[in-house]
């Protein structure tokens, strides 16, 4: 009987290794968790009027998805009124040539901080007419992105749409895609937004998820708990 109560409780402790190397799961030592980096109202700030103001986008413009908005400083987008007449509220235009010089017309930023030690996801981005997306530690709440890690460099050339070819724009399929992988820290998106003419819309959209990833040293010792359970109910059965 001494022997089947021990051979319990090792098995036990085994399958209960394996559960704890699950994190957020079955009460583990870790939760998985996800940190939601959207673009809106009151959200963030910029470096114009302080506050990000929700507008309306351009027809021309990339729709919203699920819990982001297009952004601005103020009412820069084009509105009922505005769409009618043609007249916006752009901002100062900035020259073009093989890169993006001048003055931002806005910086927009949004700080997060990770927990987990390992946390990844994608950010999409878009811009009128582009922007240079920046990621710097801590908290920043003024000047450019330029003390941070450039992600996503923005484009001078202006297409129809926005800047073209290709991200960064404002169309549906000009976004730019970022994969992000960042461990435990205070983070802040930098956005710096330029209008590369006059006379149109402007404002940013930003979304991305970031979640927690397991470290593979938390798969290894689920699986050496499961083997080390199946080999002792192997002799188990065998005696």
């Amino acid at each position: 009987m001494a022997s089947v109560v021990g051979l319990r409780s090792i098995c036990l402790g085994l399958l209960l290794s394996a559960v704890i190397a699950i994190p957020g799961q079955f009460g583990g030592v870790a939760s998985a968790g996800t940190i939601d980096i959207f673009s809106q109202p009151g959200t963030g700030s910029n470096n114009v009027s302080g506050t990000n103001t929700g507008i309306m986008a351009s027809p021309a413009w990339a729709a919203a998805p699920m819990g982001a908005e297009w952004i601005s400083y103020g009412a820069t987008g084009c509105n009922t009124f505005v769409a009618l007449t043609g007249i916006c509220t752009p901002g100062p235009a900035n020259p073009m040539g093989t890169t993006v010089t001048g003055t931002p017309t806005a910086v927009f930023y949004q700080t997060f901080t990770v927990t987990d030690a390992l946390d990844t996801g994608t950010l999409d981005v878009w811009a009128d007419d582009t922007a240079g997306v920046w990621l710097d530690t801590g908290t920043v709440t003024s000047g450019t992105g330029a003390g941070g890690i450039l992600e996503w460099a923005a484009n001078p050339n202006l297409g129809q749409n926005c800047a073209e070819p290709m991200p960064i724009g404002c169309t549906a399929g000009t976004e730019a895609q970022i994969g992000l992988s960042l461990g435990p820290g205070t983070y802040t998106l930098v956005i710096d937004a330029y209008q590369l003419v006059g006379g149109s819309p402007f404002g940013v959209m930003y979304d991305g998820v970031l979640t927690n990833t397991p470290e593979p040293a938390s798969f290894m010792l689920m699986g050496l708990g499961l083997v080390g359970l199946g080999t002792l109910i192997r002799r188990r059965k065998r005696a």
